[in-house]
């Protein structure tokens, strides 16, 4: 397995957005947002082909929003992938400038995956998801 972390480029989002496990829409908003000045994202590619992408989208006043596109690879290789993002968030945080950062997440299960890489319960928003999904807002502190 030859893996690589690189930043993330348009054709890397299509080509996820097409085998997330989740229904997303690449809209242009959304690809305005994932790709906004003061956003950072990455992609991990498995022998060239990604697999894996996330980041943070600035928010403003020191503030983002975490995101991931879950793929077959995040499950079958869910440990590695949850050490790797353990490791990479801290690092976009403080090399772009973010001190909350924060993640909703629109199934209750998604808890363990916030709580594990450091994120706290904020409460639950309701109509919150893309199609009016209750979402669970979580947040992370970063102090300098």
């Amino acid at each position: 397995m030859n893996l690589e972390i690189v930043p993330l480029e348009n054709e890397h989002l299509t080509s996820l957005i097409q085998r997330s496990v989740f229904p997303i829409a690449l809209t242009p908003d959304l690809t305005r947002a994932y790709f906004s000045p003061g956003s950072v994202a990455y992609c991990l590619l498995e022998n060239g082909e990604p697999v894996l992408a996330g980041g943070i989208v600035n928010l403003g006043w020191n503030r983002g929003e975490a995101w991931m596109i879950p793929t077959a690879f995040l499950r079958n290789h869910l440990r590695f992938c949850l050490a790797l993002i353990k490791k990479l968030l801290p690092e976009m945080a403080y090399n772009y400038g973010f001190i909350r950062v924060q993640a909703s997440c629109i199934n209750d299960p998604s808890s363990k995956f916030a709580k594990g890489r450091g994120f706290e319960y904020e409460g639950t928003l309701k109509k919150f998801g893309p199609n009016g999904e209750r979402c669970y807002m979580y947040s992370r502190i970063f102090e300098r």
